[in-house]
């Protein structure tokens, strides 16, 4: 059945479904069975002969693509061997398989060492004309020159493909290793301004409101940065190792340690402290030891629970 009536189907709570490309018309042709439809006189494909007709469809090309570097390789060396002593064998037993200088190639060592330059020869389509094959070994040749042009264009491929991967990665790292300074400057400037406030609260006891402006401006930049090492434990696809995360987790620790503080000793919060307290204590609170998904060292998992123990008191 068509694609779209497997999916109308499915959205039907149908789940005994497959989708066959070449329609009904060409599964019947390849012998495919159909069974009615119950309360119809439309027929419809078997499941089971679904699964052994539509493997035949699959293209062998594809199949070939994905292999890694190194099976292509081998697959094409493996090729060139094999042709090789197709053709040294003939030579052998029918006596018109290369010719070399004007005389068949004979069955020794040289023979057998000019069949398999023949094949690297022909496989990579050079064609230097000092070898020629013989007779209906000429359509061999010409077989093994297409098949030696694919799966070398896929060896290409994957090289060309390998070193994009490894421009992405140097990408992504670059990209880790500036955003792990950005946010180790910003908890640092942080914690600064965290403890210009409670030195101004110590002296003057009430936070006059441009300070206080002030604190819930720092709220959202630790907000901000907070999220980051979230990120960083949760979902980066490139993690810190334990000594960058130390030093994330321990400026963390005195930047929760000085907001505690601060919020310990407000009288009262506006709605913008309120939420940004709350926000960071959320985000601090999911920090523990026994959650994150990579297993640290039990010292930065001490770390991650007194996180953890912080985030309680602010909020």
């Amino acid at each position: 059945m068509g694609e779209q009536a497997v999916g109308l189907l499915r959205q039907l709570g149908y789940s005994n479904l497959l989708y066959y490309v070449g329609g009904m018309a060409d599964w019947t042709e390849n012998g495919g069975p159909v069974q009615p439809a119950v309360g119809a006189t439309a027929s419809v494909p078997t499941r089971s002969a679904a699964a052994s007709i539509a493997p035949h469809r699959l293209s062998w090309l594809k199949t070939v693509a994905g292999f890694s570097l190194e099976r292509l390789i081998a697959v094409w060396l493996g090729m060139i061997v094999i042709f090789g002593l197709l053709y040294w064998i003939a030579g052998v037993g029918m006596g018109m398989g290369l010719q070399a200088g004007g005389t068949v190639i004979k069955a020794d060592a040289p023979g057998f060492v000019t069949a398999i330059y023949f094949s690297f020869v022909t496989a990579l389509s050079i064609g230097y004309g000092d070898v020629v094959p013989l007779g209906w070994f000429r359509l061999v040749a010409v077989v093994e020159g297409a098949f030696g042009l694919l799966i070398f264009g896929c060896v290409i491929s994957k090289l060309v493909s390998r070193r994009q991967e490894d421009l992405t990665e140097e990408i992504h790292r670059t990209t880790f290793e500036d955003r792990l300074d950005r946010v180790r400057t910003n908890l640092h400037l942080v914690f600064s301004d965290l403890g210009s406030v409670q030195q101004l609260q110590v002296e003057q006891g009430v936070l006059p409101e441009l300070v206080l402006r002030r604190l819930e401006s720092t709220v959202r930049v630790f907000r901000g940065e907070l999220q980051a090492v979230h990120d960083l434990l949760y979902k980066s696809r490139v993690i810190p190792d334990e000594e960058s995360m130390a030093s994330l987790l321990a400026n963390l620790i005195i930047c929760l340690q000085g907001l505690a503080d601060i919020g310990g000793s407000l009288p009262s919060r506006s709605a913008n402290l309120t939420a940004g307290f709350k926000s960071i204590a959320n985000l601090a609170n999911e920090i523990c030891g026994e959650c994150v998904p990579r297993t640290y060292a039990p010292e930065l998992k001490e770390t991650m629970d007194q996180i953890q123990e912080l985030a309680r008191r602010i909020g």
